[in-house]
């Protein structure tokens, strides 16, 4: 399917999220809490809805960039694979939240170790997993996959 238009991304806000969900999560592993790998699935389930209310975009918004923190890296690029990127983590955050409730906190880790792993790869070398399986579901043909990647 041809790509109708490019949008833009704000990768400056992207980045913050990656960076709120590594600190999050890796505080949260070493309090041994539940509540703050709840809080980051929630962040990141909110986002990948596109909320106006979203933690990680309400931190970036109205907080860091009007306050010069971060500045603004606006590129042409289609929103979707982000959002199915933070819609993976959301879920196995939430996963891990269930498991950690339910006294298993090994392969609650696990699953909260992955997402800090994939966060640091997109934050530190710029390659989302979760886009790239957007993208794939995309070439195949997937329902709901409408937007290819734009090259160039």
């Amino acid at each position: 399917m041809a790509n109708e238009t490019l949008r833009k991304v704000d990768q400056s806000g992207i980045k913050v999220g990656q960076a709120a969900t590594i600190i999050l999560l890796l505080l949260g592993f070493v309090l041994d809490s539940w509540i703050l790998v709840v809080f980051v699935a929630a962040a990141q389930l909110l986002g990948a809805l596109d909320a106006p209310f979203a933690p990680y975009r309400l931190l970036y918004q109205r907080v860091l960039k009007p306050g010069g923190f971060v500045k603004p890296n606006v590129i042409p690029d289609n929103p979707e694979p982000h959002r199915f990127a933070m819609l993976l983590g959301g879920l196995m955050n939430g996963a891990a939240t269930v498991l950690l409730l339910a006294a298993v906190p090994t392969p609650a880790w696990v699953l909260v170790w992955v997402v800090i792993v994939l966060a640091n790869l997109n934050f530190w070398l710029n390659f989302c997993l979760g886009c790239w399986m957007y993208y794939q579901l995309n070439r195949l043909g997937v329902p709901g996959f409408q937007r290819a990647r734009v090259e160039g």
